[in-house]
């Protein structure tokens, strides 16, 4: 995954986050019906930014054993040149 594409995720989670937040300050529903609705769309929020934060913690894992592996290489060579 690209910076841009990360960028565009990260961007979203904050706007999700947001309006988790506004959804925390709303006037408590008055019916049963407005009160399911209320938490189906809250969980919908939730479900995607728990998806978008997985996807970018994979990409963080892979990113890191990526870098580890490199410094690991380097290592490796520098005690063969010494």
């Amino acid at each position: 995954m690209d910076k841009a594409q990360k960028f565009e995720l990260l961007k979203r989670s904050f706007g999700i986050k947001h309006k988790l937040k506004v959804h925390d300050t709303m006037k408590q529903p008055e019916t049963h019906e407005e009160a399911a609705v209320t938490l189906i769309a809250k969980w919908e929020l939730e479900d995607e930014l728990k998806a978008i934060e997985e996807i970018l913690a994979e990409t963080r894992r892979e990113n890191v054993a990526l870098k580890r592996n490199t410094l690991e290489k380097e290592r490796f060579q520098n005690k063969i040149k010494k």
